[in-house]
């Protein structure tokens, strides 16, 4: 389902989970390869009852980091409502920023990416950037 749609679109999934693998069918970095080609942003929201079992917060962050989304952990009702809002608000003002790779090659490899700010001034600020990690060049 991922790959349905127009190619340049941005698409986000809200992933609702405890982040404990018990029965996937494929692996999850196989999900995460995916989610990159297809350009679908993953937020995920950590839930499960701290009594019975622990969320797993570092799995959750790791899909959503590499695909640019984030990943929420709310203790309660008050705190899911304020992810969903966050994920409405940052669906909403996002920018698109192109370039053109020195790496002319069309392989299908992996390529990293790093942003970082240079302004002084904004640094001070410690602004966060959230963004895809990277992305697979197209094949010919």
């Amino acid at each position: 389902m991922l790959s349905q749609g127009d190619e340049n679109s941005r698409r986000a999934i809200i992933l609702l989970s405890d982040g404990d693998d018990t029965s996937s069918t494929i692996k999850r970095q196989d999900a995460i390869d995916a989610a990159i080609k297809n350009n679908v942003a993953v937020y995920s929201i950590g839930i499960g009852d701290p009594e019975l079992y622990k969320v797993e917060q570092d799995s959750l962050r790791k899909i959503s980091d590499r695909t640019g989304g984030r990943a929420f952990f709310p203790r309660d009702d008050v705190e899911l409502g304020a992810a969903f809002a966050q994920i409405q608000q940052e669906l909403r003002s996002q920018y698109v920023i192109a370039y053109s790779p020195h790496n002319k090659l069309r392989d299908g490899s992996h390529r990293r990416i790093r942003m970082e700010i240079v302004n002084p001034e904004l640094r001070k600020q410690k602004l966060q950037l959230i963004y895809r990690q990277g992305y697979y060049a197209p094949k010919q």
